[in-house]
């Protein structure tokens, strides 16, 4: 319940700085006053889309140039969410309530202060659409009971994207080649209950021979939030490398200079 009491009192009291590059942001329409969004969000029936990041952070800026200057983002956002900025480094308490594992993070609550998606690290314009449509057609739902729900169903199938892991990045590319390449929907796999995307189809089947060597280390958790903060939480290819030939996923730049640092100690730590 800490959490929950928490965030309300954060409603009640912080009104937050701006961060981040105001050309792209001034499109969508961000709030920093978290009791104004939170009443317009039960005004209008709306979830909150929070972006959390900071002034340092370098896949906050990229988010800010690309997927929020998106179009069809920018208008999925303004039509269907109420927008708000955190800045991490000033509301610290905020941000551990939450439960933010690295930056950026992009977190959606409903008006009655439930979380109902929590996406760590860089989102690209075409997930992060995938992300908001299954929310927004939800929220559509419940707002018209009467229409038939056959006709939203199809409709549903058309638009959400399919969930591709590891951000779509294409695992042979980025370990074989040392790129990091979106994957091309035409060329999957299914592995361990998780679709994978590739390149091409001679990445495809690079991986179908030996999928064990590109699956990324620790399942593609971050190993330091793991160990330091007993967190289980997804890496970030954005936030990637390769150590003794292995794919290694960070939620962060921070947590992958850690690991580098003293990486004996994280891969022999239970």
């Amino acid at each position: 319940m800490r959490t929950w009491h928490f965030i309300i009192f954060s409603l009640s009291l912080f009104s937050l700085p701006f961060f981040g590059d105001s050309t792209y942001a001034e499109e969508i329409k961000w709030q920093t006053d978290l009791k104004q969004a939170a009443t317009q969000a039960r005004s209008e029936d709306k979830a909150m889309l929070i972006q959390i990041g900071a002034s340092w952070c370098g896949f906050c800026h990229k988010m800010d140039r690309e997927t929020y200057k998106d179009a069809k983002v920018i208008k999925h956002i303004n039509s269907c969410f109420v927008p708000i900025r955190v800045d991490a480094d000033e509301n610290s308490e905020l941000v551990e309530a939450i439960g933010v594992a690295g930056l950026p993070t992009t977190v959606i609550i409903t008006p009655q202060l439930k979380i109902v998606k929590k996406i760590s690290g860089y989102v690209a314009a075409p997930e992060m659409q995938g992300h908001l449509s299954k929310i927004c057609l939800v929220n559509h739902e419940q707002a018209a009971p009467g229409v038939k729900q056959q006709p939203i169903q199809k409709m549903s199938q058309k638009q959400v994207a399919p969930e591709f892991a590891f951000k779509k990045i294409c695992l042979v590319s980025m370990l074989d080649d040392q790129e990091l390449v979106e994957g091309d929907a035409r060329y999957t796999t299914e592995y361990k209950s998780q679709t994978v995307c590739f390149a091409s189809i001679e990445h495809k089947q690079k991986f179908d021979a030996a999928p064990e060597n590109y699956w990324p280390a620790f399942e593609g958790k971050c190993r330091v939030s793991q160990l330091e903060r007993n967190q289980s939480v997804e890496g970030d290819p954005y936030a990637g490398g390769v150590y003794r030939e292995r794919l290694v996923f960070f939620t962060s730049e921070a947590e992958r200079d850690k690991f580098t640092s003293n990486p004996g100690y994280y891969l022999i730590s239970k």
